[in-house]
């Protein structure tokens, strides 16, 4: 079959424009490509521990709802601990939380949480659920089927232009408990995994690491150094862990927290793996955001990188209700990010709210909780300084 001549040149015209493009593979079954906003922001919502029965309780449906309208994200992560539901109701529950962000039309991921692990079901049954219910705005994979646990992936953000990787997402599965220890970590397997991901990241960067946040259900071992002191042969209470015990004192200390409240001794794993020392010494992670203790909503910086704790959507119990929320996070296209909790008390008082005819707090409590916390933050800035001096005798 002959060509002409003219047919030649408009496949080579094509093949030309082609090859100017910015060339920025991914493997098959990773995820699609995320972008930057012409003002060079990209904005996520952190929902994490629902701990919801099935049907949705209308507090959760409507706290979720009045968070997306106020944060307008670009990408949703759920921190899991998300369905309480029986086994049997277990596919129908996730199918009624992934119709909030089908209908929204909202890109969303999973990081799976401990209570995921207990339901009937394998973890990649679990994250099989999200895909089908999901469909095109679940955008989560299992980058490696390999690696410990299931959707352990990673979400490039795109710059403004889109000629390069201006941001990089790490989503990992950080299991469930090891047996008559305690909780557990994110695994060797996957540090590796991070590891290498990084380095390929950076020689696609000209040298230079992306700058990166990581997400993941169970928080970090070392938030224990710089909360509370080695136990020593006097002390008022033991948290044992695979090398170090720590004396848990009435109060950690306060004066290493940045922003946020602590209202519950963190659980992390039992065992620690090394995951912040190899993202610390990378020096790409900006911040690892973490759910699992409900009614904490701290930063800590330790050794380069924010330790952040998002709290439950779940309604606190009264006190703790001034931290009831999500967290909106917003990345910098600079290598910046800035984050804050979005409290369902601050949503209460915008025109139009419904969390309070949900049954979530009434407008009684939600005064109440505005004077205490009033109280709180003065009594945060004194312990602050008391801890501190408490705790560097």
């Amino acid at each position: 079959m002959k060509v002409s001549k003219k047919a030649i040149l408009v496949i080579l015209s094509v093949l030309l424009v082609i090859s100017s493009l910015p060339v920025i593979c991914f493997a098959q079954g990773e995820a699609p490509l995320l972008t930057f906003d012409k003002n060079g922001t990209f904005t996520i919502l952190h929902l994490s521990d629902w701990h919801c029965n099935y049907p949705l309780p209308d507090v959760h449906k409507q706290l979720v709802l009045e968070s997306i309208a106020e944060a307008t994200p670009d990408l949703v992560v759920l921190g899991g601990d998300l369905s309480e539901a029986s086994n049997e109701d277990q596919p129908a529950a996730l199918k009624e939380i992934c119709e909030i962000f089908v209908q929204a039309e909202i890109p969303f991921v999973i990081t799976f949480g401990n209570h995921d692990y207990m339901h009937g079901y394998t973890i990649d049954e679990m994250f099989a659920f999200y895909r089908e219910y999901g469909g095109e705005y679940f955008i989560g994979t299992d980058e490696d089927p390999a690696l410990f646990g299931c959707g352990t992936c990673s979400l490039p953000v795109l710059a403004s232009d889109g000629g390069r990787i201006a941001y990089n997402i790490f989503c990992f599965d950080s299991g469930d408990s090891v047996e008559g220890k305690g909780y557990d970590s994110v695994h060797p397997d996957q540090i590796a995994w991070y590891q290498s991901k990084a380095e390929a990241l950076k020689d696609a960067n000209g040298g230079v690491y992306v700058p990166s946040v990581v997400f993941q259900h169970i928080i970090v071992q070392e938030i224990y150094d710089k909360l509370f002191p080695e136990a020593k042969k006097y002390n008022l209470g033991l948290r044992e862990y695979e090398t170090k015990t720590y004396d848990l004192t009435p109060l950690p200390n306060l004066s290493s927290i940045k922003d946020g409240y602590i209202f519950e001794k963190p659980c992390p794993g039992y065992y620690n793996y090394g995951q912040l020392d190899a993202m610390s010494k990378n020096g790409d992670v900006r911040a690892i955001f973490c759910g699992h203790d409900h009614y904490n909503s701290f930063t800590v910086e330790i050794d380069g990188v924010d330790i952040v704790n998002t709290p439950s959507i779940k309604p606190h119990i009264f006190l703790r209700k001034i931290n009831w929320g999500s967290r909106i996070i917003t990345l910098h296209e600079d290598g910046a990010y800035e984050s804050r909790v979005l409290t369902a008390c601050e949503l209460m008082e915008k025109d139009g709210s419904q969390i309070a005819k949900a049954g979530g707090i009434t407008r009684l409590e939600l005064a109440l909780v505005k004077i205490w916390k009033v109280f709180a933050d003065a009594f945060l800035i004194f312990w602050k300084a008391v801890t501190g001096i408490i705790y560097n005798l």
